[in-house]
């Protein structure tokens, strides 16, 4: 998460700064023990490390280093007052005080020709290090203050659908009009990859197989699976539709679908083995053909559009699926996140189904029905 890794990069400045400054330490230690002397006499064992740090308190400033480099890159006091935004007198007094805690004179003002001595050619080196360590430090936290510009990344399975989740994330970004939010599709096991590996902030899935115990999926909703047919088949005249009745019915899957073994399994119980035509990645194309009169499916009732198909309750058995918000456990958020997260949970989702369209029916979820997650179990 970026979290994590701005955290990881200010580290390691943190540490490469740490060394730098211990190299000039030392150099400043023995360029100070004339002004130490006599923090150093009658020093033992037991007050050594109140002698270094009377040392350490003679160190440089930032800002003093900043100028000496950039006077160090234009040998002209004028100018690189100019650039580090002070005035010549303020620039001159910097380097000064710095010449004095580093025990030498670092640059030589000899009208036009102005050049660093051997100490300030010595030290320039490791003062540039320090500088561009401690902006390269800048620069990451300020990336991680400003990490609620990046787009909040959602994953989302294909099956899930937009008509329920439409609503929310319209909601959402009326309430936070500042996140962006970049949605993409995958199937539940590539979701879960992109999850752990940082390229996904959330996810909107089904749980299939054993629970990944990296992984929390907190429930969102349960939604029923319908028949899906044209509105010429005999299914029409019907209210509700049973397992047994797509017995010597075409039958159309959409590829990966994760109900297909609970599917399959329920028709064996039933005695008979589904009769697939055609497959696809693809819902519309699934229901275009059913539209179309190649055969019959099975949907989630938030998946069927109702472009020239009916649709029906399935019983015999009732079969749904539980919709989860899914997240890695224990990696830190940014806020962002966060906000999304509180926002789904507390989300009136409801566990009622949206109407077929052309055909006014209301369908209830049924509290035995099958559950695809807990079949997977």
């Amino acid at each position: 998460m970026i979290a994590t890794s701005l955290y990881r990069e200010l580290l390691i400045f943190q540490q490469r700064i740490s060394r730098a400054m211990q190299v000039l330490l030392l150099f400043c230690v023995r360029q100070s023990r004339p002004r130490c002397k006599r923090a150093r006499q009658g020093a033992g064992v037991a007050d050594i490390g109140q002698w270094i740090g009377q040392c350490v308190g003679c160190l440089m400033e930032l800002y003093q280093i900043r100028y000496f480099v950039a006077l160090c890159e234009t040998l002209n006091f004028a100018r690189a007052a100019e650039r580090c935004g002070v005035t010549s007198p303020s620039l001159t007094r910097a380097i000064q005080k710095l010449e004095d805690e580093l025990g030498g004179v670092l640059i030589r003002r000899e009208r036009r020709l102005t050049h660093l001595t051997e100490l300030g050619r010595l030290v320039r080196p490791m003062l540039e290090e320090v500088l561009a360590h401690a902006e390269s430090t800048k620069s990451a936290a300020h990336r991680f203050t400003e990490a609620e510009q990046r787009p909040l990344r959602l994953g989302i399975m294909p099956s899930v659908g937009p008509f329920r989740l439409a609503r929310f994330l319209a909601h959402f970004g009326a309430q936070h009009p500042g996140i962006e939010l970049a949605v993409s599709e995958g199937e539940a096991a590539r979701l879960e990859e992109l999850l752990l590996s940082g390229s996904l902030d959330v996810a909107v899935s089904v749980r299939i197989g054993p629970a990944n115990i990296r992984l929390r999926h907190q429930p969102l909703y349960r939604e029923s699976v319908v028949a899906i047919f044209p509105p010429a088949h005999r299914f029409a005249r019907r209210d509700t539709v049973r397992l047994i009745d797509f017995k010597g019915e075409n039958f159309l899957l959409r590829a990966n679908c994760e109900m297909r073994a609970l599917v399959f399994d329920c028709c064996r119980k039933q005695g008979f083995q589904p009769t697939i035509i055609y497959r696809s990645e693809r819902d519309d194309w699934i229901q275009m053909m059913v539209a179309a009169g190649r055969g019959v499916t099975l949907m989630p009732v938030n998946m069927h559009f109702g472009h020239g198909t009916l649709a029906r309750p399935l019983v015999e058995p009732a079969l749904h699926r539980e919709i989860a918000l899914v997240t890695v456990a224990g990696r830190p958020q940014d806020p962002p996140v966060q906000r999304f997260v509180r926002a789904m949970r507390a989300y009136k989702w409801d566990d009622e189904t949206s109407s077929a369209r052309g055909d006014g029916y209301q369908l209830k979820l049924s509290s035995k029905a099958p559950s695809i997650a807990a079949k997977a179990d």
